[in-house]
């Protein structure tokens, strides 16, 4: 499946219309009593099994333990390479799985000299920067082309794996390339991997580029050390993955035009990182959002800005492995990807919060992963707060942020440290500055799951057009981003004398397979002057019933033979929350006039 880089270059790239796979989810009819008894499977007081209470975290959470194709033993297999002319025609065997390729492109009150921009004011963030950060470390993983890694804007922000840092005690042989080998440039010793199958060097035939040798750390003149030994020291499969990983070359450098400096795709990854946590208040060039988090940068589009099914998908698996806190995709494809899906799915019950760009196109036509209901959508506004023309919208959009005329970071090799980009346009300009505010969110309240970050996200936001009889509009999603707003939420408890909350509500694990990150908190009716935004699903399979909030769990029980309906929209209590009385509403009893549940 081909990619998209989503930012606004002047340059136009036509795509094939895809199926579209989603699923149907009708607002609900009149509600129609089913006849009693009916069986509900779950504990008459409407707990569910698993639920857990988040603790409170001062550091990264450990890298998750999570379902992922093991790059040693289970790597993908192309049918063919990457220049194939029919790439919907091209499978990928993942795991004795076979899947269709699609292929990927990008879609771009400090001191800080670029910091007056209108984005800033229009989001209220510089309001919000008036708000220091809270205790909680996070971790923002952007999985994009290379990055400006010694750009001055990160400097001590990109993360580090600990478990590939530190001293070592042995180290394996370098790896050469064709030339430090003595040999013609070809496709068996250039260590790219070039037809895209996960494994380097197993291909024939001539190339154009060749990777920098691997070298151990002797023969860089280095002391012994796990960041440069040539051993897998974690053993997640990867060696020496010390700041992120290239899964389109398949290698432990995320540098931006290793390959090919002058490629399209050289300067977007680090434009992306800019917007989204550029350092503020230093002196130099701009300031991102939140300043504060930690970016673990991650490669799936190489410098020429190609992308695939298996370099995206393995680059979300291993975000969510490294305990991201939020997954920023500014990158999409207009054919739905299965493996992708899955991948996406897996990161959000490892408790990510997963962000992609809604597109270019300027249709009712979103790209994917933006257009699955379980990915946080995101349009771009203009300077006037109107959707960009050339942003895309559909029903499964979120929010909104401005995309056009932004001021970030770049990558230039006669300038890799403090060069900028002025004026550029495009959703994966508007996507970094959501992803960069739920990463503050989270800093404020670390026990908030991610669907409680996403409700202090759309629950806050400004509504622009977007009528108050409507809690989302297929163009506006649930309105603007209002940053201001959103932190002053998560620092000021809603103190109501009564919450009315709906009850039971599955948070992803009714159907008791991996569930999403759960917590004791209210799903209930909005107090005055709030819409509610978070999704409230009726799911009905013959004598079974049952209501969830989560998108991924919908997605399953749909797939296992469950209808589904919205039957509300709901708000969220959130952790600091102080209500004197929650009156629980039961769903069935009192909405469907199911008075008897039987085990």
């Amino acid at each position: 499946m081909r990619l998209k880089i989503l930012s606004g270059l002047g340059i136009v790239v036509p795509l094939c219309v895809g199926v579209i796979l989603l699923l149907s989810h009708k607002p609900a009819s009149a509600p129609t009593p089913l006849p009693a008894p009916i069986t509900v499977n779950t504990p008459s007081n409407g707990s569910y099994p698993g639920q857990v209470v988040a603790n409170d975290e001062t550091a990264y959470s450990p890298p998750r333990q999570i379902s992922v194709p093991d790059p040693a033993s289970a790597l993908p297999s192309y049918v063919s390479a990457k220049s194939a002319k029919k790439p919907q025609e091209r499978t990928v065997v993942i795991n004795n799985k076979e899947y269709p390729v699609r292929t990927y492109k990008p879609l771009l009150t400090p001191n800080d000299p670029l910091v007056g921009q209108a984005w800033v004011t229009t989001t209220k963030t510089d309001q919000a920067w008036n708000i220091p950060t809270g205790s909680r470390q996070t971790l923002l993983a952007i999985i994009d082309t290379g990055f400006g890694l010694k750009h001055e804007e990160f400097k001590d922000r990109w993360y580090i794996n600990s478990g590939e840092s530190g001293a070592a005690t042995s180290e394996q042989p370098s790896i050469r390339n064709c030339t430090d080998k003595g040999l013609p440039l070809a496709a068996n010793c250039n260590l790219i991997d070039d037809n895209s199958d996960g494994i380097v060097d197993n291909e024939t035939g001539t190339v154009v580029y060749q990777n920098a040798s691997k070298l151990n750390c002797t023969d860089q003149s280095k002391p012994l050390d796990r960041s440069c030994n040539r051993i897998d020291d974690d053993g997640n499969g990867y060696i020496d993955d010390v700041q992120g990983w290239d899964f389109i070359n398949y290698d432990n450098s995320v540098q931006a035009g290793e390959l090919n400096p002058s490629g399209s795709g050289t300067s977007h990854g680090t434009m992306v990182a800019g917007v989204a946590a550029a350092t503020g208040n230093n002196g130099k060039g701009l300031a991102g959002v939140d300043w504060n988090t930690k970016i673990l940068p991650i490669q799936a589009i190489d410098d020429d800005s190609y992308g695939d099914t298996r370099s995206v998908g393995q680059a979300i698996y291993y975000a969510a492995a490294q305990g991201a806190d939020v997954i920023s995709l500014s990158l999409g494809s207009d054919l739905s990807d299965e493996y992708v899906q899955e991948a996406v799915q897996a990161a959000i019950e490892a408790g990510s919060v997963v962000v992609a760009a809604s597109g270019n196109d300027g249709c009712d036509c979103m790209l994917y992963p933006a257009n699955y209901p379980e990915v946080v959508a995101v349009g771009a506004l203009d300077n006037t707060n109107q959707r960009a023309s050339f942003s895309s919208w559909g029903a499964n959009l979120d929010i909104m942020a401005p995309g056009t005329q932004i001021n970030t970071s770049t990558w230039l090799a006669a300038n890799p440290v403090s060069s900028y980009a002025n004026g550029v346009n495009g959703t994966s300009f508007a996507t970094p500055i959501v992803s960069g505010l739920l990463t503050r969110l989270l800093s404020l309240q670390p026990a908030a799951t991610p669907l409680q970050l996403i409700a202090a996200l759309t629950e806050n936001s400004n509504r622009l057009t977007v009528s108050t009889t409507t809690p989302k509009d297929t163009k506006l999603g649930f309105g603007l981003m209002d940053a201001a707003k959103a932190i002053n939420r998560m620092v000021t408890s809603a103190n109501t004398s009564l919450l009315y909350g709906f009850h039971p509500i599955s948070k992803g694990n009714f159907l008791n397979s991996a569930s999403e990150t759960i917590a004791s908190y209210a799903v209930h009716s909005c107090p005055g002057g709030i819409i509610g935004t978070t999704p409230v699903y009726e799911l009905i399979k013959s004598n079974s019933r049952f209501f969830s909030i989560s998108a991924t769990e919908v997605f399953k029980a749909v797939k296992a033979g469950y209808s589904s309906q919205l039957f509300t929209y709901a708000c969220l209590q959130q952790p600091h929350d102080a209500s004197a009385f929650v009156r629980d509403i039961n769903l069935f009893s009192e909405f469907r006039n199911i008075f008897r549940l039987v085990q």
